[in-house]
């Protein structure tokens, strides 16, 4: 074995146990979606050569509707075999990865060379450490001739996926860079007679009127700010409000203090105010004092669905809140009247409301250096970027998948429609959200898919962007993240939760204590760190 074989793989091994956890393509136009992969076809040999089998990651959430097939065999992955594959001389086969054990199995995968030829994820520490160990595929030759997706994702998105001054990783492009809104209850407003919030302490104002006045008649049930364990999968964060306490800081105190992979950022100045702001909050009952026990955010769901929850902080216009069937629907059938609307009522020191907001790019698509068939994983990228095959991956067949009502696709929704149409955002691996031409237009289209509850979804999009700052971007691996951030993000996560539930004599002594001992675990390493690839770049 290679020197650097043996290095890669050593490495990456390191990483699993550690966290147990693109040939040219011949047509540079659009085409119908049923013949875009016949044109693709047009190279010139293509079909001389020796049929190869391309494989391709594919998420596996376990929500596959009966008789829809699996995520590696199903309506979609025939298309693409017939669309894209057949007419190239290539097989295509899907690897399942679970996406809640997604980092593990890459790690896995990409360790013992078995990595399929077109990977993804979305933990930037993944990525650095793949790029350190020279384990990915350089793609810069490669992406010169894929004009297709050169035009859809544009230089600033790639540029995203540029390390070291070469492209090894192809980001997918994310139209929409929302992520977090608050809800309220308005009928508790309106029944209290009180305004909508507009200040973080008119906030905590209507926080303590709906736990002395129960305008639910919750029998004592009442949770006036929900949210669930700090360290779950689950859509709702207490983030935002801590956030707004962050005093202005330097671009390079930012780059120095903000953390990737969701490590809480403790260090930022003001952070602890925000911390200790929510230890106020369950002191005075305003919050489940359980939110710690709830990981898969179930109890959360519940305790919307059944009526006792007066305001919380989740994704905007989530499909787990608004789509048919599921929260807001319970809701209503439980509390007739009950209404939740979109507000925006964090406010710092000057104002502002400000969040963390996605970067205009998703996950990052990657060929590991072991593939031998990066050129056609570019060649399939490409094919998928073709305007016409990505609107068929991400909305179905009209008639078949949806109907267009006011230029927009809505979804069919019945029994067959479903079967052959519930893993295609995992497909069109190339977007994180479909395009519309314009903001306006893609809020439109995203609120689109909630009947019932268009404008509290378009109204929470807009409250998410409001304001919104992305994480800095190093044009190089942080390499005491990579060796330290899977421990720090537990501990940041021990010290948040800790110091929520601590008595508020004892706040200063365990945040404080806290803080010292992440610094010394790997954060002020990385703070070095950061700081030094900070002023290089400058340079």
């Amino acid at each position: 074995m290679h020197a650097q074989q043996r290095k890669w793989f050593a490495a990456s091994a390191a990483v699993v146990l550690l966290a147990s956890v693109l040939s040219a393509c011949g047509n540079s136009n659009d085409n119908n979606a049923s013949g875009a992969s016949d044109a693709s076809s047009g190279n010139a040999g293509s079909g001389n050569k020796e049929k190869v089998t391309l494989k391709v990651e594919v998420f596996d959430r376990g929500n596959a509707p009966a008789g829809a097939g699996p995520v590696t065999d199903n309506y979609w992955t025939q298309w693409i075999q017939e669309k894209f594959g057949d007419p190239n001389n290539i097989k295509l086969e899907f690897v399942p990865v679970p996406r809640n054990q997604e980092i593990d199995k890459l790690n896995v995968l990409m360790a013992t060379g078995d990595a399929p030829d077109l990977v993804f994820t979305y933990d930037m520490n993944t990525i650095y450490n793949y790029v350190k160990d020279d384990g990915l595929t350089d793609l810069t030759p490669l992406i010169e001739n894929a004009p297709n997706l050169k035009k859809f994702l544009g230089d600033e998105a790639l540029n995203y996926g540029v390390f070291n001054g070469k492209q090894y990783t192809i980001p997918a492009k994310r139209p929409l860079q929302f992520t977090q809104s608050t809800y309220i209850r308005k009928d508790w407003l309106d029944k209290l007679g009180l305004p909508v919030p507009t200040t973080t302490e008119q906030f905590y104002e209507t926080m303590k009127a709906f736990k002395e006045q129960d305008p639910g008649q919750t029998g004592g049930k009442v949770i006036p700010y929900d949210f669930s364990a700090i360290d779950s999968t689950s859509i709702t964060t207490p983030f935002v409000m801590v956030n707004s306490f962050v005093k202005k800081m330097t671009e390079e105190e930012f780059y120095a203090f903000t953390t990737s992979s969701y490590i809480p950022e403790l260090t930022k100045p003001g952070y602890k105010e925000g911390i200790q702001y929510l230890n106020k909050f369950y002191q005075e009952g305003l919050i489940n004092p359980d939110f710690a026990l709830d990981k898969d955010g179930k109890q959360f769901e519940s305790d919307v669905a059944n009526g006792y929850v007066g305001a919380f902080t989740a994704l905007a216009a989530h499909a787990n809140l608004m789509a048919p069937g599921k929260v807001f629907d319970t809701l209503k059938e439980n509390v007739p009247g009950a209404e939740y609307i979109a507000i925006d009522p964090f406010t710092d020191e000057e104002g502002k409301t400000p969040k963390s907001i996605y970067d205009p790019i998703g996950m990052h698509i990657m060929i590991p250096k072991t593939s031998k068939h990066a050129e056609e994983a570019i060649k399939y990228l490409d094919w998928m970027s073709q305007s016409d095959v990505l609107f068929t991956l991400q909305n179905g067949i009209e008639g078949q998948h949806y109907t267009l009502e006011n230029g927009f696709p809505k979804a069919v929704t019945t029994d067959d429609a479903k079967k052959t149409f519930y893993n295609n955002s995992d497909i069109a691996i190339i977007s994180n959200g479909k395009d519309f031409g314009s903001t306006d237009k893609d809020i439109e289209a995203t609120a689109y898919q909630y009947p019932g509850y268009e404008e509290i979804a378009k109204q929470s999009i807009r409250n998410a962007l409001k304001d919104g700052y992305t994480m800095p971007r190093f044009d190089r691996p942080i390499d005491a993240e990579i060796k330290y951030g899977t421990t720090l993000k537990a501990k940041g996560y021990e010290i948040v939760v800790k110091s929520i539930l601590a008595k508020p004599d004892q706040f200063e002594k365990i945040f404080d204590g806290g803080v010292a001992e992440y610094l010394k675990l790997g954060g002020q390493a990385i703070q070095d760190e950061r700081r030094a690839a900070y002023q290089e770049m400058k340079k």
